[in-house]
């Protein structure tokens, strides 16, 4: 549209000029003693237009001689330009196609252009890590640093590639220095979070973990097998120290006691710090409000809170969740413990109906065989030891005296 209007214009100056120099009827005359020219005032003003146009071509060329050289290194310049951007184009496709040979040998093209050198060297730097050439790789990674520009970038991925050579030290120590001159990235958080969990910090986990739950940059499942874990570890080392155990436990948030594997943690190291007592007090607060096998066959095996206590809770357990396995199972040890033979072996065989496992069969081979009962006792024997497993023994008693009531 722009070049259909221009030529209208062009056209209509053109025709308009023509109409006006066909009613010019005077002439100019030049005097250059001893000569005289006289010409028409439309010659005239062509001669004006041509002498116009050749003077400002000679001025337009002779402007383009002066700056050829400039316009050379202009060119060189962009094509220099060109071919970096094309190595670094060309190098990013043979990294993400796994060729890491050819990108590091493309992004070393893009050095040339100190725009690009720093992208092209952490290229680089990748592509050897790839290829376990850990020399070249810090080489390239030092080459980055010194790079405007590229400082974060050059921290970051030092991080991410020391936590895949698992040197989380290294990792670490990388995240510091970029989270002390900036703000928490969140994908700074995730690679301190894999470091400090290569590391063994569980502290430090817990702490990352709360970050990245805040800003929902990991998987709720992901974040709840990594709370397991690192809680499960913080108990155990803490086993030791009753106070500890009472600090971390106090500590946690109140969503992470509503996670069971973590109040079974928490219970085992109760009971192993000398405060069964705590420990059967968190087990029951879960136990209240919804029915989680593993802690009931924890807390039936909490010997030192007595045996008829945890009995009459586990009973009004099963008149609310009704015949769990799990309670039968739990129902069976208690009985068991108290001298009620008769009424542990109705548990174990019900649980037995109801989930034929392998622990409930060598419960119930135990008790058979306290009970002088052989035959039952090595066919169920037979049956656990088929099964490949094995469960915690049916808790000992001084006297055995069967009682069938």
């Amino acid at each position: 549209m722009r070049r259909v209007i221009w030529s209208m214009l062009i056209v209509s100056a053109a025709v308009g000029l023509a109409m006006l120099m066909r009613f010019n009827h005077g002439n100019l005359a030049v005097l250059w003693p001893p000569y005289r020219v006289d010409v028409s005032v439309n010659f005239a003003v062509l001669l004006l237009v041509v002498a116009f146009v050749i003077f400002h071509l000679l001025l337009v060329g002779l402007s383009n001689a002066l700056n050829l050289p400039a316009r050379v290194r202009e060119y060189r310049e962009r094509r220099r330009r060109e071919t970096a951007l094309a190595g670094l184009r060309d190098s990013l496709l043979a990294l993400f196609e796994g060729r890491f040979g050819r990108a590091e040998r493309l992004a070393q093209s893009a050095l040339g252009d100190r725009a690009l050198a720093g992208a092209a060297s952490l290229v680089a730097a990748r592509a050897a890590h790839r290829m376990r050439e850990t020399e070249r790789r810090d080489r390239w990674l030092d080459s980055a640093r010194e790079e405007p520009g590229a400082g974060n970038a050059q921290l970051m991925t030092a991080a991410e590639l020391a936590v895949e050579d698992h040197r989380p030290a290294d990792a670490i120590a990388a995240i510091d220095t970029l989270q002390a001159a900036g703000p928490r990235h969140i994908h700074a958080l995730r690679i301190a979070l894999r470091a400090h969990e290569q590391s063994g910090d569980w502290q430090s986990v817990i702490h990352a973990l709360r970050q990245i739950e805040k800003r929902d940059a990991l998987h709720p499942a992901a974040i709840r097998g990594l709370k397991i874990r690192a809680y499960r570890a913080l108990f155990a080392a803490r086993r030791d120290d009753p106070g500890a155990v009472q600090q971390l436990h106090a500590s946690l948030a109140p969503a992470d006691r509503e996670i069971d594997e973590i109040v079974e943690a928490a219970a085992q190291a109760f009971a192993v710090a000398g405060r069964p007592d705590q420990a059967a007090r968190i087990v029951e607060q879960v136990l209240e409000t919804r029915l989680v096998a593993p802690l009931v066959a924890q807390y039936a095996q909490l010997d030192t809170v007595p045996a008829r206590e945890r009995l009459r809770r586990v009973e009004a357990w099963r008149n609310r969740y009704g015949d769990d396995p799990a309670l039968l199972k739990a129902l069976g040890r208690l009985c068991a413990t108290e001298g009620l033979w008769g009424k542990a072996e109705e548990f174990l065989v019900l649980a037995g109906r109801r989930a034929p496992d392998r622990e409930t069969r060598l419960l119930l081979a135990q008790l058979y065989e306290r009970l002088g009962r052989s035959e039952e006792a090595h066919e169920h024997y037979r049956l656990a030891a088929l099964a490949g497993a094995d469960a915690a023994p049916l808790p000992q008693r001084e006297t055995v005296a069967p009682d069938e009531s």
